[in-house]
């Protein structure tokens, strides 16, 4: 009789606890339900509003002054800030600066002159083809035969 305890203990290990034809038959009755974008909707936004809650969490905190340098035995160390040099300025802006605004600004030209062109060529095509589906075909010739050589 001790062993009959044991075949049934085994057994009962042995025997899934969850019918896996259940569980597909389950899935696939959710995944057709007319519920189912609902409920993915809800989750992806309950997951969206818990990674921005986290974000804004993040960014609330005060924020820590660390020090911009440390020295050889990773003491902070204080940093002395010069001033920025002196260059040739006109109406505040620097050398380089002129040269960047200007090349933006011959870059811009180029494209909106391209654009132009585009447009006038476009717009000349339309009206060609406006003009010719007005005019009646042109009359077809007749060609005269070829003299017959002798």
């Amino acid at each position: 009789m001790a062993s009959e305890p044991k075949t049934n203990q085994t057994q009962m290990a042995l025997e899934p606890t969850i019918n896996q034809t259940e569980m597909d038959m389950a899935w696939d009755d959710l995944r057709t339900s007319r519920a189912f974008p609902a409920i993915v909707g809800g989750l992806a936004g309950a997951a969206i509003g818990v990674a921005i809650m986290i974000i804004a969490n993040r960014l609330a905190k005060p924020k820590k002054s660390l020090p911009l340098a440390y020295d050889g035995s990773g003491n902070p160390v204080n940093v002395v800030y010069l001033p920025a040099q002196n260059q040739f300025r006109i109406l505040g802006f620097t050398v380089g600066d002129i040269v960047t605004l200007a090349t933006v600004g011959v870059t811009m030209a180029r494209q909106i002159r391209e654009m132009q062109r585009e447009q006038a060529a476009q717009s000349a095509l339309e009206e060609e083809r406006a003009v010719a589906s007005t005019l009646p075909p042109p009359p077809v010739e007749q060609i005269p035969p070829a003299p017959k050589k002798n």
